[in-house]
């Protein structure tokens, strides 16, 4: 009964969000905007690798790495600034107001947010083989699909957890950027994690993205989704234990937010 009312509040938050986002933004704008960002950004850091001829850091190298990234800002970034829209808009007291746990609601509403990470995924892989050469002839295609569902779904528990923060505070999107972007130094995008100190490799592997980027090299290469088992393990349960710390945020959050009167404030 309780699963079956969640999946009731998952489905009507879905369907709001869609209407709602593309009422004020078309469709056609909403995947144009999606397609440039995703190649200037990777024009730019291949044109960068290609520049400084790196044997460790090849354009191929960037550019798959490039590819997960663009997934990880569209999902990370979309999912965590929906609390913080949901109050700038002045509708975030009338969704607390329901008998509906917000996590579960802000979970519906991220699902657009979500298939946008697909969307970006399918979008920068194009861009990758199309104008920069990388070659899939021996990669596997089912593994490159598998681990981009999967990345997104892990990454998501990451959005969450942040957006949780924008119930209390006066927007998350600060904090979502600056967990999104630093993705780019911390995680295997644009060189390898040993090239980082110590201390901050630790931070790396304590972070979804980079065993998305990991295993998704593995699978251009030609490897099956059993011989990326160990990356693909890694990635799926931080991404459990995110989807689990955001549970335990929005509750806490929305608490606070209620004793201090901040749901409101913007």
């Amino acid at each position: 009964m309780r699963s079956s009312y969640s999946l009731q509040v998952l489905s009507s938050s879905f369907r709001n969000s869609v209407v709602t986002k593309f009422t004020v933004t078309p469709v056609w704008l909403w995947l144009l905007n999606m397609m440039v960002v995703s190649f200037f950004t990777m024009f730019f850091f291949a044109a960068l690798a290609d520049y400084v001829s790196n044997p460790d850091v090849s354009v191929e190298y960037v550019v798959i790495g490039n590819a997960v990234q663009s997934v990880a800002v569209t999902t990370v970034y979309s999912v965590a600034t929906v609390p913080g829209i949901q109050k700038h808009v002045g509708t975030l007291s009338s969704v607390a107001s329901t008998p509906a746990s917000l996590f579960t609601v802000f979970l519906g509403m991220g699902i657009i947010n979500i298939i946008g990470g697909f969307a970006a995924a399918a979008v920068s892989m194009t861009y990758a083989s199309l104008l920069f050469g990388v070659s899939f002839a021996s990669g596997n295609i089912l593994s490159v699909a598998s681990v981009m569902v999967l990345a997104c779904l892990s990454l998501t528990g990451v959005g969450m957890m942040i957006g949780s923060i924008g119930l209390y505070l006066r927007t998350s999107e600060i904090i979502a950027s600056v967990v999104a972007y630093i993705g780019l130094l911390l995680c295997g995008v644009n060189f390898p994690v040993s090239y980082l100190p110590e201390w901050l490799q630790v931070l790396a592997y304590c972070n979804p993205m980079t065993y998305a980027v990991e295993a998704t090299r593995g699978a251009v290469a030609g490897a099956a989704l059993a011989d990326l088992w160990e990356p693909l393990a890694a990635m799926m349960s931080l991404g459990v234990l995110f989807f689990a710390v955001s549970w335990f945020a929005f509750r806490l959050f929305e608490r606070l937010a209620a004793r201090r009167g901040t749901m409101e404030s913007f």
